[in-house]
């Protein structure tokens, strides 16, 4: 092997060695998902919802339909639901935040300042208990903590409208039934003569 060729391996050995460097340290910053909540949806029976005013809504799961207790008046909307699950409840975060508590306030998630959402089993357990925020200028984004740690985390979507306390948000009050339209044109029967 000549001395050129030599050179010429050692160049593309030492290449090679930096590309492999620099493609570890790029993946370092890549933001990675995952999921908000650790639970499976079959085992949600009750979702209770807390504002940071103290106002509170819960959604009640009977069979596979979920209804309002505050506002028994109301038919659920399906769509709203679905997409609480879809969204929420199956959503993910991409970056933590902070793990200091002192931090709290400034993300906007201490018991007083953000909304809660806590899960609940069949048997009226906490599952678990999530606190959101909306807090700072990041639209696109909430922060949230779960009750039982330190941590904040950034969500990969906005997702605060979605906890809404307010009954009609979730319901519909039901259609009233329609009446029945007469087909002028059947025979009618009259019970006063004999026609």
């Amino acid at each position: 092997m000549n001395k050129s060729l030599q050179y010429l391996l050692a160049i593309f050995g030492v290449l090679l060695l930096l590309f492999f460097i620099n493609k570890g340290q790029q993946s370092k910053h890549n933001l990675s998902t995952e999921a908000i909540f650790n639970v499976d949806e079959g085992n949600i029976h009750k979702i209770v919802l807390q504002d940071s005013n103290g106002d509170s809504l819960i959604l009640l799961k009977s069979d596979t339909t979920w209804s309002l207790p505050q506002a028994d008046s109301l038919v659920i909307k399906d769509r709203q639901i679905d997409q609480f699950f879809d969204k929420v409840i199956n959503g993910s975060y991409d970056m933590m935040m902070s793990k200091n508590p002192k931090k709290w306030e400034k993300f906007g998630v201490t018991d007083s300042s953000g909304k809660k959402i806590t899960l609940f089993d069949k048997y009226d357990k906490s599952i678990e208990s999530v606190i959101f925020s909306n807090k700072g200028q990041d639209y696109a984004h909430n922060f949230y903590r779960n009750t039982e740690n330190d941590e904040v985390y950034r969500t990969t979507e906005n997702l605060f409208y979605m906890i809404n306390v307010k009954p009609t948000y979730w319901g519909n009050k039901p259609k009233p039934p329609e009446p029945e339209i007469k087909d002028p044109s059947s025979p009618q029967l009259n019970l006063g003569t004999n026609e």
